[in-house]
């Protein structure tokens, strides 16, 4: 082959080259735009939005020249949806993730702007990766990105700016490819702040379960010389209801913080604010956070700093950083953090107790609004704060019960009974004298049933004579019948029946017993007392053995038990007494035992539910809004404010007022005299 040959066959295979090269290197997007036009839809192949276990979305901050990454993720052996880009805090994401995904399903092309790769600044969909960018680039885009649980993507798109005059309409393109696209979109659901994929509520409690609050203003800082602290006061104060009471209030000498602290005297005229105290409790119903941030591996749940913290440069400086300061009270105390700013203990009517430490302003958050700068420009502008929040249970609300003593012997089951052992002389005396007490103690009663008695005896001779007599006269008749047709008038008839049944009588009784014959007889014939009088005596009589004769008759039962008690402990035999105190043993034992399991039952509960709490909390520094932690705090001048003005309440010696009450008027006893 001569030199032309050679040099022809190596034209032609150079030929080959650049065209396979060429087909090769050609774009993607010029091949496969023709297959995409409108009505179609952009992801065919995403389907199902629960086979979505991750979402990542990537934005670009113009003004640092970095990019912001946001990422959920559902861990595939446990099924936990965490935010890796938050250092793994548990997220709320079930719904949410749902919502994200149903987003790009089914999402149709509306028309197809442009295929030129110029115009993507123009429209906002610049892809943003952070090595071809740079401070001040202008028209990047937000990558969203669904992968299923093998990390195979699902769909993924780049959202720029929305359609002029077109609402809820955004343009946007497949990374890697030159087409852009017009949608509908609903970007609600793709959000990048943090809130909204985390449970909002922090501390899952209820403001009507809040039982009382420990208010610890001080301010705490680190110098070059150690820690400085400047306590301000302490107070405890009380729920009750929708009203607070002050059950403590400390104060500390301005010359020595750390001295102890003295009762404050407080002025009658002043009550707590429970305006201000309200609001704080409904300040904890709501608490959200911002963000978070973790904590040295060396706190534990309970925010004690162990030897391995404070030995940690790097941990303490974590802490420092954001306004907690571990401190050493003394050689031999624990090594405890204080706060920047204070704390907020609150307990709750189940035994468990939180703890709110307040730290360090961590900045503005993103969601900060034109309007909250606006409101906040003459305190900082919008700031958010670094908060602590522990669980722990507060003892004094399971207090060990009061244990009923379990006798041991027959002489302390009776002293317990309190009864003799055994009876003795005296006691068969005081016992067989006991009936003849009684008797005596009845005579006046028996005297007065006597007295009526015999009253009523005679009325019933008067009816029997007159029903041995002739037929009546025409204006006994009327009387007779009325008296039946009557039913007020039967009440003194059937009164004297039943007081003849219960009175012996020493007459033999006759063929017509005169307490049926009775109501012939109207009482109003009577002429010792009107029939009208009668019925007045037995209702006042009947009131006071309902309402002043209750008692005596609930001490008579009592003390007929008791004596009953002790001739019956008395009289058992030896063997008898052994069962009955085997019988109390067992029973006390049960009270006693009930007792202890229902106290142990409702620490237990508590317990548990502090363990939820600070498994949750262990390992975060939450950021929460400055007008949240504002909500939070109360000075010692707005702790007390004065007593509302009762002076237009009427009381002794005032006048009553227009409409309102006055005392009950009594004819004959409230006349003037």
């Amino acid at each position: 082959m001569n030199e032309g040959q050679k040099t022809g066959l190596f034209c032609v295979i150079g030929a080959v080259m650049l065209a396979v090269g060429l087909f090769v290197s050609w774009p993607a997007s010029e091949r496969e735009e023709f297959s995409v036009a409108a009505g179609k839809e952009l992801f065919e192949n995403f389907k199902d939005p629960l086979a979505a276990a991750s979402l990542k979305m990537v934005s670009f901050d113009e003004a640092q020249g970095q990019v912001d990454t946001f990422e959920v993720r559902r861990d595939r052996e446990t099924g936990v949806w965490t935010i890796p880009s938050r250092k793994g805090y548990p997220a709320d994401a079930v719904e949410q993730m749902k919502d994200a995904a149903n987003a790009l399903v089914g999402l149709q092309i509306l028309d197809v702007q442009t295929r030129n790769a110029e115009d993507h600044e123009a429209l906002g969909v610049v892809e943003p990766k952070l090595e071809a960018l740079e401070v001040g680039d202008v028209g990047v885009g937000r990558l969203v990105t669904f992968r299923d649980e093998s990390q195979k993507d699902l769909a993924s798109l780049i959202i720029g700016n929305p359609v002029k005059d077109e609402e809820g309409r955004r343009y946007v393109r497949k990374p890697g490819q030159d087409p852009v696209y017009v949608v509908e979109l609903d970007e609600a659901a793709l959000s990048t702040k943090f809130q909204d994929w985390i449970e909002d509520d922090l501390l899952q409690l209820s403001s009507i379960d809040i039982q009382s609050m420990r208010i610890e203003d001080y301010a705490a800082s680190m110098s070059s010389r150690g820690f400085s602290i400047d306590r301000n006061y302490t107070a405890v104060v009380a729920a009750d209801g929708s009203d607070w009471r002050l059950e403590k209030l400390l104060e500390y000498p301005s010359d020595n913080p750390l001295a102890d602290p003295v009762e404050a005297k407080v002025d009658p005229s002043q009550v707590v604010n429970k305006e201000k105290l309200n609001d704080i409790k409904n300040a904890l119903d709501d608490l959200k956070i911002v963000d978070v941030v973790r904590k040295p591996d060396g706190m534990s749940a309970n925010l004690r700093a162990d030897k391995d913290l404070v030995s940690d440069n790097e941990a303490v400086q974590s802490l420092v950083d954001r306004g907690f300061l571990p401190v050493q009270a003394r050689p031999d105390a624990p090594v405890e953090v204080l706060s920047a700013n204070g704390e907020l203990d609150v307990t709750l009517n189940d035994g468990v107790e939180y703890v709110l430490r307040f730290g360090n302003v961590s900045g503005l958050s993103e969601e900060d609004s034109s309007e909250d700068s606006e409101e906040d420009s003459d305190t900082g502008t919008g700031v958010n704060r670094y908060l602590l929040v522990t669980a722990r249970v507060d003892e004094e609300q399971f207090p060990a019960p009061e244990l009923k003593p379990v006798p041991q012997t027959i002489e302390e089951l009776a002293a317990m009974l309190g009864v003799e052992a055994n009876k003795t002389p005296e006691t068969a005396e005081e016992a067989s004298e006991e009936p003849a007490t009684e008797m005596k103690s009845e005579e006046p009663a028996e005297a007065e049933e006597a007295d009526t008695s015999k009253d009523d005896t005679e009325e019933a001779d008067a009816a029997e004579e007159s029903s041995d007599e002739p037929e009546s006269t025409e204006s006994e008749m009327k009387e007779e019948s009325s008296a039946e047709e009557t039913p007020a008038e039967e009440s003194p008839a059937e009164e004297t029946e039943a007081v003849e049944e219960t009175t012996p009588s020493e007459e033999p009784a006759t063929e017509n017993p005169p307490a049926e014959e009775a109501p012939e007889t109207p009482a109003s014939e009577s002429p010792e007392t009107p029939s009208s009088e009668v019925g007045e005596v037995e209702v006042e009589g009947s009131g006071e053995a309902t309402g002043a004769g209750q008692g005596d008759e609930d001490d008579a039962v009592a003390t007929s038990d008791e004596d009953s008690d002790e001739i019956a402990f008395a009289d058992l035999s030896d063997e008898e007494k052994q069962e009955r105190l085997e019988a109390e043993q067992e029973k006390i034992l049960k009270e006693n035992t009930r007792m202890l399991d229902a106290r142990k039952d409702r620490l237990n509960a508590a317990k548990r539910r502090v363990g939820d709490l600070n498994a949750r909390f262990a390992d975060w520094y939450y950021v929460i809004p400055e007008t949240t932690y504002r909500e939070l705090r109360i000075d010692r001048s707005e702790l007390l404010t004065a007593a509302e003005d009762a002076s237009a309440t009427p009381g002794a010696g005032q006048p009553a007022g227009p409409g309102s009450v006055g005392p009950m008027q009594i004819p004959g006893l409230n006349a003037p005299r």
